[in-house]
């Protein structure tokens, strides 16, 4: 767990670099360039790329299409550090599926213990993901030992 938090430390730090180049050197990432421009106003998601080519890997639990494809849609409504809290029928709507449906990816991903459902009167559900984030970590911890290691074999 120590190194996972030195992995987020080094990771944080290459970011912070990263977001310093001109607009010149990555002009040719922008929405318009890799979507069209027509549909841009209804906006856009930023998703992990680690996530999306990893959520089947995840120890001890992968997640299913479903429920990777709802914590996706979870992440439209999380716009800081905050917990997103849509209703159910909102994301049931999105995803095109019963709100049962919906109940049920939550509560799959709770018994994963990868979600955290902050129940509230009177109001919607928060949606924590600290454990998601720390499983993705790990996964990447895991990831970049086992990189090291075959390193050294191959020399």
């Amino acid at each position: 767990m120590q190194y996972s938090r030195l992995f987020l430390q080094m990771t944080a730090k290459k970011a912070a670099k990263k977001s310093t180049k001109s607009s010149s050197e990555s002009g040719d990432r922008n929405f318009e360039n890799r979507w069209h421009p027509a549909i841009k106003k209804e906006g856009f998601t930023q998703v992990s790329n680690f996530f999306l080519e990893n959520y089947h890997r995840l120890k001890p639990y992968p997640l299913t299409h479903g429920e990777a494809m709802f914590v996706i849609h979870l992440m439209q409504y999380k716009w800081s550090d905050a917990a997103p809290f849509p209703a159910y029928k909102t994301i049931a709507v999105r995803m095109v599926v019963s709100h049962k449906t919906a109940r049920r990816l939550a509560a799959s991903l709770e018994a994963k213990k990868y979600l955290h459902r902050e129940m509230r009167k009177g109001a919607t559900n928060r949606f924590h993901f600290t454990k998601l984030m720390e499983a993705l970590v790990d996964l990447k911890s895991e990831q970049l030992i086992a990189n090291k290691g075959s390193r050294k074999t191959i020399k």
